[in-house]
C-alpha cells in the first residue's frame, strides 16, 4: 500500500468511526453521506469495516463502533481486557435505570465518553465526546459519586449531571461506568444500587 493510500485509508476508517456516535445511521448510505465519503469508495470501506468487527450495528440497524474498535480504544488507555465486557453491562445498566449509560475515561479534568454509549440521550440531553469535571472529583474505585460536567455548545457553558463508579485504573486513566442523570433530581438508591452491580460484575470477570 503506499502512502497515500494509507493515508486515505486511515482517513475513511475515521471518518466512519467517528459518525456513528453524532446520529443514527441505519444504512451504509447516510453514514457515508455524514462521513463526508465518495460512495464510490464509501461503500467498499462501511462493508470491510463491518466484516473486520470495526463497525456494527445495533438493534436497530444503527451503525456503532464495533468490538475490534473498542478492543482497540479501550488497549490505548490500558484497559484492553473490558472490551468484551462493556456491551452487556451497559445494556443492562440501560434497562434497569432507562437512562443513558456509558463507559468513559478520566484522565486529570477530562472525561472522555465513550468508546461505548447505551440510549442516545436522557431527556433530550445529547452524550458529548468529551467533558470537563466543574470541580475536581474525588474518584475512587467501586465508589458511586455524583458529579457535574461541563461543556460549550458553541461559547456558551452547559452543565449535565452524571453518577460515576470507578471500575479499574492504569498508570493515568480511571475506566469509569456512569448514568447520565435528569437535571431536576439526583441519583436514587435504584440507580445506585445498578452501578454498584455493574462493578461487581466487572471484579467478578476477573477473578
Amino acid at each position: 500500500m503506499t502512502h497515500s493510500a494509507y493515508v486515505r485509508a486511515v482517513d475513511a476508517f475515521e471518518a466512519l468511526i467517528k459518525a456513528p456516535g453524532r446520529d443514527a445511521f441505519a444504512s451504509p448510505a447516510g453514514l457515508i453521506r455524514a462521513a463526508g465519503l465518495p460512495a464510490s469508495s464509501g461503500y467498499r470501506h462501511t462493508a470491510v469495516l463491518e466484516a473486520e468487527g470495526m463497525l456494527r450495528r445495533d438493534a436497530q440497524g444503527h451503525y456503532l463502533p464495533g468490538m475490534s474498535t473498542i478492543r482497540v480504544g479501550l488497549q490505548g488507555f490500558g484497559f484492553g481486557r473490558m472490551a468484551p465486557l462493556v456491551q452487556p453491562i451497559l445494556l443492562q445498566l440501560r434497562q434497569r435505570t432507562q437512562l443513558t449509560s456509558f463507559l468513559a475515561i478520566a484522565q486529570d479534568m477530562e472525561l472522555r465518553m465513550g468508546p461505548h454509549t447505551v440510549g442516545r440521550e436522557t431527556r433530550a440531553i445529547p452524550v458529548q465526546p468529551s467533558y470537563s469535571f466543574e470541580t475536581i472529583p474525588d474518584l475512587v474505585i467501586g465508589d458511586v459519586s455524583e458529579v457535574v460536567l461541563r461543556w460549550f455548545e458553541r461559547t456558551v457553558a452547559r452543565r449535565t449531571s452524571v453518577a460515576l463508579i470507578p471500575v479499574e485504573s492504569s498508570t493515568s486513566n480511571i475506566a469509569l461506568i456512569g448514568l447520565v442523570l435528569n437535571a431536576t433530581r439526583g441519583a436514587s438508591d435504584a440507580q445506585i444500587q445498578a452501578l454498584q452491580q455493574a462493578y461487581g460484575q466487572i471484579k467478578e470477570q476477573e477473578i
